[in-house]
């Protein structure tokens, strides 16, 4: 099987976004997209994003299921909208597979949280989708963690974040594949959270060196630390162990300010 997770930066980069979905299409089981936009009057544009990039995605896959997780309306990854926008996720699943459930949950704040012009108080979702593949039972959770602070360092909410997210891991059957964007540093207690209840990193694993890229130098100067280093990570891929890796791989591919995660996998 391949799962692809990817942070899509609400198709800015639209064109080589929908080439590199479109090329994988053919042997992708499950795709993982973080920082969608969808709205119900299939509007095309807002500021620099794709008003409407779930439903285009969607269009460009009519072999796969897809499910929308809404996170928050009316805004999009720069600025608010007085548009009927949802900013969320998105999991598209192949139709040969059989969905026995699926759903999202808050992971930071809720929906009363956000106060508008204050990207800050965002709330943040996980996305799952549980199915059956040859008698066995696989949960594949979509996950896009508060961005800030931009630090990406820990602090309550993003222990709290992680916290949720095991919580629900531990309550489903079978096997689980956690993926997304946390927005955190390798070395953070919220992320070696996941390592301590025997989920692997593969990030770690497969020794990868960056899952931003060299496009982040270019979209995100800030992000350049005083000693001239980048902020090289903030996705990441969690497999239970009866989850057996093929190949993983991070290519450095300019269609967002965040790189692909591609997994291979046997269950």
């Amino acid at each position: 099987m391949k799962l692809i997770s990817l942070n899509t930066y609400g198709g800015r980069f639209f064109e080589p976004i929908m080439e590199f979905i479109k090329q994988n299409s053919a042997d992708t089981d499950i795709f993982c997209f973080q920082e969608l936009l969808h709205n119900e009057k299939d509007m095309v544009e807002v500021g620099l994003f794709r008003a409407n990039f779930f439903s285009e995605i969607s269009r460009a896959l009519p072999e796969f299921t897809g499910t929308f997780a809404p996170v928050q309306p009316g805004v999009y990854p720069h600025g608010d909208t007085t548009h009927e926008i949802a900013f969320g996720l998105g999991i598209l699943i192949n139709k040969k597979f059989s969905i026995k459930n699926s759903g999202n949950f808050f992971i930071v704040g809720n929906e009363l949280s956000y106060i508008t012009g204050q990207v800050t108080t965002l709330p943040y979702k996980a996305q799952f989708i549980q199915l059956s593949i040859e008698d066995k039972s696989l949960t594949v959770c979509n996950v896009h963690g508060t961005a800030f602070p931009s630090d990406k360092l820990d602090n309550p909410a993003r222990l709290e974040q992680s916290k949720k997210i095991l919580d629900f891991i531990a309550s489903q059957d079978g096997e689980k594949i956690i993926t997304g964007d946390f927005n955190l540093f390798p070395e953070t207690d919220s992320i070696k959270i996941f390592e301590k209840e025997r989920l692997n990193n593969l990030v770690k694993d497969f020794n990868i060196k960056t899952t931003r890229g060299s496009l982040i130098k270019k979209l995100h100067p800030e992000y350049i630390k005083p000693d001239g280093t980048m902020q090289e990570f903030a996705d990441y891929t969690f497999i239970s162990s009866g989850i057996k890796p093929t190949n993983y791989t991070v290519p450095d591919l300019p269609i967002s300010d965040h790189l692909p995660l591609i997994l291979e996998f046997k269950i």
